[in-house]
């Protein structure tokens, strides 16, 4: 079993404590005969309390559910994968480029110096 979150253990144990505290403060302040209705009001505190525990950690499950296993999630992560591999591959071709590009440039400067020694020898 997993353990709870702190918000639905918070909601339960504040519950019992109002509970507890009102059954106690029953028996001891008021008369014998309202200790049967004390007791009552404290088991509806800590029915309430349950409810309100069970109620929040059902939402928490549904809103995870969503979460994790929604078509839209399913579709997002695809298409960023899709977008990542893109842009995976944009940067493969610029690299290429970039590479053919500098080998050009090198062809150029060879070109240049060789018409500026042909031009020193024809002064």
């Amino acid at each position: 079993m997993r353990s709870r979150p702190v918000a639905q253990t918070l909601i339960i144990c504040v519950s019992i404590l109002c509970a507890v505290a009102v059954v106690v403060s029953g028996l001891t302040f008021l008369q014998p005969g309202t200790a049967e209705a004390v007791a009552i009001l404290g088991s509806i505190l800590i029915a309430i309390g349950m409810v309100v525990g069970s109620w929040q950690l059902s939402a928490s499950r549904k809103a995870k559910m969503a979460l994790t296993s929604g078509e839209e999630h399913r579709g997002m992560a695809d298409e960023y994968h899709r977008l990542a591999d893109m842009a995976i591959t944009a940067q493969e071709h610029t690299d290429l480029k970039l590479g053919d590009v500098a080998i050009q440039l090198a062809q150029l400067r060879d070109q240049l110096e060789s018409v500026q020694r042909i031009l020193k020898d024809v002064e």
